[in-house]
């Protein structure tokens, strides 16, 4: 399987083509403004329009499910959304993946596909929403959705792991116009995954105690991960996930968040995705006309960083009420903000909007 450039499919041009038309509606109208007096009905507001076929991960330019959204949206969608929704769209994912022998990037109404290609995220977080649904439900995987996640599990770790951690052929993450070797943030997923395969019943073709110990030993530098297998800048996200997750010691939990809030990443508004402006080295040529989209304020990151702070026992208060604020003045949750709140946007692109992933994890936050 190629990983790497851009996938070229039909969904991917219309998605594209979708994404310039909205951009300029945005630029011309603004954001679409949502019923509700407070964040927590707009949340629930969002994920009920978005609930179609599939999950959109998006109202705008996203009308088609990630697996990665649904994962991240998944603990809120369940306090909003039919049991028996989420279960058919984990039902018609983990039979898609099986068909194409892989768990693609994403999915429409008729099948699966990559955009803008395969990512290394995408069969953890695939897991994590089944073992989540199992939590909440305490209803179990059946015997063919065991087979197949199984399958999946085993090729996965058959193919894309060396030397302990991801091969630095997987270059495709959330990030998904940057192309991380071998992200941390990508690693701190598939350990999660081995986790909930556990969980769920299913065989773990890896140790996660070793994946765990081979990822300090390698990306840990005392206070932060680094990014990726490249250089040794800080891997904001994968910190992040991983006080998500609730994963490694308490003394590394502890340490990436008094380096969050040391660097003030989480200040005006949580929270930046990264500190500084990608490796250019990393970006296919369509990113370099938005260079600076990953390094923004990102409203879904930085309430995944609100839970993570919530489950270690942090006070969150405050930045939960800066988010409820931006939520407010806009009226919908958005994707990506600069430090004055104003909407990210660019002349090649504006910020999506009835953002799942950021409407579920404020439910997470706010409901759990």
């Amino acid at each position: 399987m190629k990983i790497g450039p851009y996938s070229v499919t039909v969904e991917g041009v219309l998605s594209l083509a979708s994404h310039v038309t909205d951009s300029l509606k945005v630029r011309v109208r603004g954001i679409p403004a949502l019923p509700g007096d407070n964040p927590t009905e707009i949340a629930h507001e969002v994920l009920r329009r978005n609930a179609r076929g599939v999950l959109w991960a998006g109202a705008g330019h996203f009308r088609y499910m990630w697996v990665s959204d649904f994962g991240k949206t998944m603990r809120g969608a369940e306090k909003v959304l039919p049991l028996t929704y989420l279960r058919d769209q984990i039902d018609r994912m983990i039979a898609e993946s099986r068909r194409l022998r892989r768990v693609p990037s994403c999915f429409g109404r008729l099948r699966g596909f990559d955009a803008p290609y395969w990512r290394g995220d995408n069969l953890p977080w695939l897991m994590i929403a089944a073992a989540e649904y199992a939590r909440w439900t305490g209803v179990g995987l059946g015997k063919e959705n065991a087979l197949s996640l199984q399958w999946l599990l085993d090729d996965y770790c058959r193919r894309h792991f060396g030397d302990g951690l991801l091969a630095d052929a997987v270059t495709g993450d959330w990030m998904d116009t940057i192309l991380r070797p071998s992200s941390t943030y990508n690693n701190v997923c598939a350990l999660k995954m081995l986790h909930d395969a556990a969980a769920l019943g299913l065989r773990c073709p890896m140790d996660p105690k070793t994946l765990e110990t081979e990822i300090v030993r390698v990306r840990w530098r005392g206070d932060y991960f680094v990014d990726c297998a490249v250089g040794d800048d800080m891997g904001l996200d994968a910190g992040v996930y991983a006080l998500y997750f609730g994963l490694f010691r308490k003394d590394i939990q502890a340490a990436i968040i008094r380096r969050i809030e040391r660097d003030k990443l989480a200040r005006p508004i949580p929270i930046r995705a990264s500190l500084r402006r990608h490796n250019a080295g990393f970006m296919p040529p369509l990113t370099k006309l938005t260079p600076d989209y990953h390094n923004a304020i990102w409203l879904h990151l930085g309430l995944v960083y609100l839970n993570g702070l919530k489950r270690a026992g942090h006070d969150y208060a405050a930045y939960k009420a800066i988010v409820e604020g931006v939520v407010m003045q806009h009226r919908n949750f958005i994707e990506t903000i600069g430090p004055d709140g104003r909407i990210y946007r660019t002349w090649a692109h504006s910020t999506e909007y009835g953002f799942s992933m950021a409407a579920g994890q404020y439910l997470e936050l706010a409901l759990d």
